[in-house]
Formats: C-alpha cells, structure tokens, sequence
C-alpha cells in the first residue's frame, strides 16, 4: 500500500507541473497575441487549472497520508515544516487560479495579483521538491 501511494504521489507531482507549465504557456502565448488571444488558446486555461489543481490536491492527500502512516505524524524536522509553507502556498494559489477561472468571464485575463502569484508557486514548487529530497533522501 505504501508503494502505491507513492506511486500517486508521484502522479499528482507530474499533474500539477503538467499544469502550471501548461498554464505559464498559456498565458505566455496569450500576452504575446497581437488583439484579443485566439479563443482555442484561452479554452485551455480552464482545463489547466483543474489539471493543475487535481495534482496538488493528490500531492497532498497522499503526500499526509505517507507522512501519518510511515511516520506516524511525527515533527520530522525544520526542513519538513518549510515544505509544508511551500506546498500550502502552491495549494492557496492553485485554489485562487480555479476560483478566477471558474467566476471570470471566457476570454478575460486572469487577475493581477495571479499573475504575480504564478511564478512565485513555481519557485515554491522547487523548493517544496528540493526540501522532500533532502528531507526524505
């Protein structure tokens, strides 16, 4: 059982980076568009924000599921508890993302403070992989 939490641990790490890229594409794509962005291109950022979600929610479900039942919900150590801040910032702006998708309006722009928020996640998705090498290495 533990080796197949594992397993999708891993899947909803390849999920969630599969989205923020996807997305970070995007809206790379659409702010180099001369006009309004083709809307094929903007019907993908809706699709890319549940992807992106789904991974990180499966990162953390089974993330505290391997952390309760291998170590028993022990205080690993300071590295671990950074790790924690990181994947809980990626969870807040994942959830931000879906809930701007999901009330703005086809074909409008994510709002300002996403687009600031974006590359800081994936800055803290690093960190978070860096610190779960270190910590669980």
């Amino acid at each position: 059982m533990l080796t197949f939490m594992k397993i999708l641990h891993f899947f909803g790490l390849m999920l969630g980076a599969a989205g923020g890229m996807g997305g970070m594409l995007v809206a790379i794509q659409a702010k180099r568009s001369d006009g309004a962005p083709p809307p094929g291109l903007l019907a993908l950022r809706p699709r890319f924000t549940i992807i992106t979600l789904t991974g990180v929610a499966l990162l953390w479900l089974t993330g505290l599921w391997l952390w309760l039942v291998r170590y028993e919900g022990a205080l690993l150590s300071t590295a671990f508890l950074l790790k924690l801040v990181a994947a809980a910032f990626i969870l807040a702006v994942a959830l931000l993302g879906f809930m701007a998708v999901r009330r703005g309006q086809p074909g409008t722009p994510p709002p300002a403070y996403l687009q600031r928020l974006g590359p800081l996640a994936g800055l803290a998705s690093y960190i978070a992989v860096a610190l779960a090498v270190y910590v669980f290495a």
